[in-house]
């Protein structure tokens, strides 16, 4: 998967939903080699976005993997994954990814896009970093939120250009 901070995104037409079942894809092993069930709610007939395949579904894959790191310490509940796609008002498309891990700590979550930033023990904390670079470089927004359903919440939203 080619790491692209530092590339101009390579425009074409993406269908969101697509994207979000390859990048899936990407990663199934270890969804599965965790015990992680997987929800999806994808929005049929989405618009397209004009955007570079590669490094959204880097973001997503990045996520995800986030998402798995962090359950891998949940025992006492199932481990879950929901992934969602949905029209966000008129222009633009939300893909959201929430898991039921043990979330993001308050003091932690207005930082955790920061380079260097990292709540792993191992990690160099770069991945969201870089993902806020690539989905800010598609004129698009990403965020993060935690206790929704107990762990950690994450939503892109990508205008809708074409």
């Amino acid at each position: 998967m080619p790491c692209s901070e530092g590339q101009t995104p390579e425009r074409q037409s993406i269908d969101v939903n697509d994207l979000v079942i390859e990048a899936l894809q990407v990663i199934a092993k270890e969804l599965a080699d965790c015990s992680i069930t997987v929800d999806t709610q994808l929005t049929s007939e989405l618009p397209r976005i004009m955007g570079d395949k590669g490094q959204l579904q880097e973001v997503i894959v990045n996520l995800v993997q986030n998402s798995i790191d962090a359950m891998r310490t949940v025992s006492a509940k199932p481990r879950m994954l929901h992934v969602r796609t949905e029209p966000h008002g008129r222009d633009a498309i939300a893909i959201s990814v929430e898991d039921t891990g043990p979330g993001i700590e308050q003091k932690t979550l207005s930082s955790v896009f920061d380079a260097f930033v990292t709540t792993k023990t191992k990690g160099m904390g770069l991945g969201l970093a870089i993902s806020q670079a690539i989905v800010e470089r598609h004129d698009g927004r990403i965020t993060a939120m935690s206790g929704v359903k107990s762990g950690a919440r994450f939503e892109i939203i990508l205008p809708i250009k074409g």
